[in-house]
């Protein structure tokens, strides 16, 4: 319903935006458009209302309604894209502007052919959807929905009966949790009611590690309840339940109310421990925690769920436990002990598949449990059976009866998510396994999908950026790369749940997938193709590539094309994806006769082209008016077309630092990200900076090349009042003096992320106005007390890193006296020899990490660390010269000793200056 939903809410502004008196278009047109958002509008609600109910209570009618539904909305909407991009190839008068330009461009629509076109699409359109809706009602029987499945076994149940000498890994998590449990915690007296949530992806083992928990502890309380909450709880039911196993009594004709009531009298003079398992939502556990007094006895409460927003929202006093996949070793054990007997060892010509399946299960408890139990029930124990097994993991999550349970579970995780984030998360199945997808990448392709709901008034890339959060806490994709801010620049998939999207981008014609030269024709229509190939070393000239033929099905209804390793040998000529939105082709060689007909993709949005030869025939991306995002940062490519200057609405340009710009980059004012700007190749692009006043990203190399650079690059950033993140790089220079400004110059205010890799002068004084920095990145030629006077006043400064040349100290030591109140690191690097920095009572009162040198021999670290009260990790870089080792012990013993009587014990580690 939710896929259906979207690609409705993707249509109904366009069926809009085609019945304003500009387009000019015929009555009786106007008159099918008018019928047509109508009818969509009142398909949507209906799908809304489907949608809350649980999935085996919608009659297959329905869904084969929403499907229907679904594939006609991108119909409609490649026909209104093909509409518009005709209507922009037209001429327009030079004197218009923007959307008046624009306006007056889709009123000099004469062209007959390009009128009949929209007529004739309307009409066969209407009739399509007449005949959708006739064909529910028709077989939609009055009184008959779907069944709910036969059996309403919670398949979590398991976990409450498995018997202790068959778990594995657990017993370290168990410490841990009961040491949360039975101590006071962030100052919170232990009588006092606490709080503490395990959160993990779903099949880790958060039910059985509570349960572990709870029976080793229930007998030190005076009364204790398990309990388990579900997906969309009946929270009656759940406090009658939690009555019942504190109590011994029945709900019986109790209202809510009464149940609250009646649990709070019993609880208010005892001692309790309460699991409350499986919470879903911060609004049942706003009822929930309504039964849970705080009588001041010591109480304990454990919550589980798979959100780490709601187990951030329901801690109390105690905190949250993020529970990890198991270990190898302990992967290895369960494996094992599910299979063969005690005495038993794997053989050795089953270990290297047993290796690939424990890869494959990533650690999750559930998943090993339940390829072992499949593999144990398989008679002959050969490496073919177990191959074959491992083979057909992904599709035998959907075939196979004893991978039912897992999958069930897994898909809750799903069924839970909001209609806007399924699918976004299903787009995920156009990556191959285990690749790293970064996150501004996804988010962008997402927009050009349509995914992100412009309805709601916020940048879409920012609105993106919260969905891509929103998966992680969910614990539906995994983050890498967190960066120094504690926010994550990429993601992953694991692979059960690659496995469980796989399988419903399949059943609901969301991807079609190719991992090899062989892509079956189908009776649906391809929306989205990915061609995923192996990595190998190619020689292009090979004569196995000559002889490979494209896949010959039907790619004009294809809206994305993902093209990964080698998989661009069977991909079709571009020339047959007359639809396409997204063309992403990753490790590309670039033919001629494979990018010769880019100019010809005019629904293009999102383009990207990493290759590792030179591309050719760019020329004529001039011609697609439609593009938001062009990426060639990966891509050989001396100089950009000079047609680029057309793209009207391009959004995003990344480039390879080494390629130049075509003068008349001014003329894109919907620009947003440009990166990475060469100044020294491009010095006219610096004066045109200042016409791109959407920039919210700009990354610059060489500025310190030429002194002229920088009154003129200061002269656009004046202009740049959007600007969000700066970064600038050299190979060495001059030092660019960011000061040199009138009076008349505005700050660019919204800054809130600057990088400098190459010296500046000094800190300059406009940033005090930088309300808005949080993360700060620069060398400075000159280090003064007044720089870190400024610094220390910037209300939301959390990331700080100095870099200072050796001869760039004037005052030493230096004392941080101002407050830094938000600093959670600091980084202070020089790059010859080491100075001390004297920290004063009351600064940094968040700072967590710390970096600083120090060189040997030295008198220890006598520098005020006492008073960083928050201070969690310290990196000391430790400079030791020639034939000084033993001045370099005793330097390490004082450093030591130093970091030894800090009341928080920080965790010290060690690196070379």
């Amino acid at each position: 319903m939710e896929l259906a939903t979207a690609a409705l809410s993707s249509l109904l502004p366009k069926l809009g935006s085609l019945l304003v008196d500009a387009y000019n278009l015929q009555k009786g047109v106007r008159s099918d458009i008018r019928f047509l958002k109508d009818e969509m509008e009142r398909m949507q609600a209906a799908l809304s209302d489907l949608s809350k109910l649980p999935a085996d209570h919608i009659s297959d009618v329905d869904k084969l309604w929403a499907r229907d539904l679904k594939e006609l909305s991108y119909d409609i909407e490649d026909s209104i894209d093909a509409f518009t991009v005709r209507v922009q190839a037209g001429a327009q008068p030079p004197s218009l502007k923007g959307f008046r330009k624009f306006v007056h461009k889709i009123g000099l629509v004469k062209k007959i052919t390009t009128r009949h076109r929209i007529a004739m699409d309307m009409s066969e359109i209407k009739s399509r959807i007449n005949e959708v809706a006739e064909r529910r009602a028709r077989y939609n029987l009055p009184g008959v929905a779907g069944q709910p499945d036969a059996t309403t076994i919670d398949p979590r149940l398991t976990a409450l009966y498995e018997h202790v000498e068959r778990l594995v890994g657990i017993d370290g998590p168990s410490e841990e949790l009961i040491s949360l449990l039975m101590k006071s915690s962030h100052g919170v007296r232990s009588q006092e009611l606490m709080v503490v949530s395990i959160v993990g992806v779903g099949g880790l083992g958060k039910t059985t590690l509570a349960n572990s928990v709870y029976e080793r502890l229930k007998e030190k309380f005076d009364c204790h309840a398990f309990v388990s909450v579900s997906l969309k709880p009946d929270i009656k039911k759940v406090f009658g339940s939690l009555l019942r196993k504190l109590t011994r009594q029945e709900a019986g004709e109790r209202d809510l109310d009464e149940l609250i009531s009646e649990i709070n009298i019993f609880l208010r003079s005892r001692r309790y421990l309460i699991v409350i398992d499986d919470l879903w939502d911060n609004e049942a556990w706003e009822f929930i925690k309504c039964g849970l007094i705080d009588n001041n006895h010591g109480s304990r409460v454990i919550v589980t769920t798979r959100n780490v927003d709601v187990a951030n929202f329901s801690s109390i006093g105690g905190s949250t436990y993020q529970l990890d996949p198991l270990r190898d070793k302990d992967s290895k054990m369960l494996f094992h002990k599910r299979i063969f007997r005690e005495e038993e060892e794997i053989p050795s010509e089953l270990e290297e598949v047993t290796n690939k399946i424990l890869t494959k299960c990533g650690g999750v408890p559930l998943a090993i449990i339940t390829i072992a139990s499949m593999l144990a029930s398989i008679p002959h124990r050969t490496k073919r059976e177990w191959d074959s097994v491992y083979n057909s993991m992904g599709s035998g999550l959907e075939k196979d009866k004893s991978l039912k349970n897992m999958r069930q579970i897994l898909y809750l995780s799903y069924d839970d998510l909001p209609s806007y984030l399924k699918p976004c998360l299903l787009y995920l199945s156009m990556f191959p396994e285990d690749f790293e997808v970064p996150r501004n990448d996804l988010v962008r392709l997402w927009v050009a999908e349509g995914f992100v709901d412009e309805s709601e008034g916020s940048n879409l890339y920012d609105l993106g950026n919260r969905y891509f959060c929103e998966l992680i806490n969910r614990s539906m994709i995994q983050p890498v790369d967190r960066n120094q801010e504690g926010t994550t620049d990429a993601c992953r998939v694991h692979d059960i749940i690659l496995d469980l999207i796989l399988i419903i981008s399949g059943q609901e014609n969301f991807v079609t997938m190719s991992e090899d030269r062989q892509l079956k024709s189908s009776v649906c229509k391809i929306r989205r193709l990915s061609l995923q190939g192996s990595k190998v070393d190619r020689d292009e000239d090979s004569k196995e590539e000559q002889m490979i033929q494209p896949v010959t099905v039907d790619v004009s209804h294809v809206r994305s094309l993902a093209v990964f390793g080698d998989g661009y040998q069977w991909m079709p000529p571009l020339s047959r994806f007359s639809t396409i939105r997204i063309l992403k082709l990753g490790d590309f060689p670039c033919k001629n006769n494979q990018v010769k007909d880019l100019g010809s993709l005019h629904h293009l949005r999102y383009l990207e082209i990493a290759s590792r030869s030179e591309i050719e025939h760019l020329e004529g991306i001039g011609n697609l008016q439609l593009l938001r995002t062009l990426d060639l940062s990966k891509t050989y490519y001396n100089e950009l077309p000079a047609s680029i200057v057309q793209l009207k609405q391009l959004e995003c340009l990344r480039i390879h630092r080494g390629m130049r710009i075509p003068d008349g980059i001014g003329n894109l004012t919907s620009l947003q990200q440009l990166s990475t700007f060469n100044v020294a190749s491009s010095p006219n692009t610096l004066a045109e900076l200042g016409n791109l006043t959407e920039l919210r990203v700009l990354r610059m190399w060489e500025l310190d090349t030429d002194e002229s650079y920088t009154p003129t690059f200061l002269k656009s950033l004046s202009n740049l009042q959007n600007i969000q993140y700066l970064a600038w790089n050299s190979n060495g220079g001059c030092y660019p003096d960011f000061d040199c400004v009138s009076d008349q110059w505005r700050v660019p205010v919204c800054i809130r992320r600057i990088v400098g890799h190459s010296t500046i002068c000094q800190v300059p004084r406009w940033f005090s106005y930088l309300s808005d920095l949080s993360y700060l990145t620069i060398r400075i030629g000159r280090l003064r007390q007044d720089d870190l006077q400024l610094l220390g006043a910037l209300p939301v400064l959390r990331n700080l890193t100095l870099i200072v040349p050796y001869y760039g100290i004037v005052d030493q030591p230096l004392a941080i006296d101002q407050p830094f109140l938000a600093l959670s690191e600091f980084v202070f690097r020089l790059t010859t020899r080491c100075y001390l920095l004297v920290f004063t009572p009351g600064v940094m009162p968040k700072l967590q990490r710390l970096e600083l040198p120090c060189r040997a021999p030295g008198d220890g670290f006598h520098i005020g660390l006492e008073h960083l009260t928050s201070l969690e990790h310290a990196t000391v870089r430790l400079s030791v010269a020639f034939g000084r080792e033993k001045d370099g012990e005793d330097t390490e013993i004082k450093i030591r000793n130093a970091i030894g009587i800090h009341p928080n014990n920080p965790k010290l580690n060690w690196r070379d200056l």
